[in-house]
């Protein structure tokens, strides 16, 4: 039972926060050091530490398991959608001709937002942008 004693008050020991004081000073060629000892050779200055910000990382893992999720489901779709038959080379080279069509649209109205734009005609292009680019990642991209 001393035992228990013993090793219980030493845990609460070592728990205790550790605190030091920290000191900051510049040396004769204009390097400023940090360190937790007072040099005699220069005059410190007390550094006074806020607390420290903490972030909590379980809302960051309860995120990526969700994007883990999402990213199963849509391989399970991909793998599940696949045609058993290949396509014919008809039926690619118009899908090919239909993509390099939506890059080129996209291309120009990048074209268009890189030369000046007013406010309302420039969120005009980007909306159009947004919408050729996610026709192209549906059609092209993901297949």
């Amino acid at each position: 039972m001393p035992g228990r004693h013993f090793v219980v008050l030493c845990l609460s020991i070592l728990i205790q926060p550790a605190t030091a004081d920290v000191y900051t000073w510049t040396d004769d060629r204009g390097v400023t050091h940090f360190s937790d000892t007072a040099p005699a050779a220069h005059k410190p200055e007390q550094v006074t530490l806020g607390t420290p910000s903490v972030i909590p990382m379980a809302d960051g893992v309860r995120q990526s398991e969700t994007v883990s999720a999402i990213r199963r489901k849509v391989q399970k779709s991909l793998e599940r959608d696949a045609p058993d038959q290949p396509r014919t080379r008809s039926e690619s080279s118009a899908e090919e001709k239909e993509c390099e069509k939506l890059q080129l649209r996209i291309r120009k109205i990048q074209q268009r937002l890189r030369a000046g734009y007013s406010n309302d005609h420039g969120n005009s292009l980007r909306r159009q942008r947004r919408e050729l680019g996610q026709q192209y990642s549906r059609e092209c991209v993901l297949g």
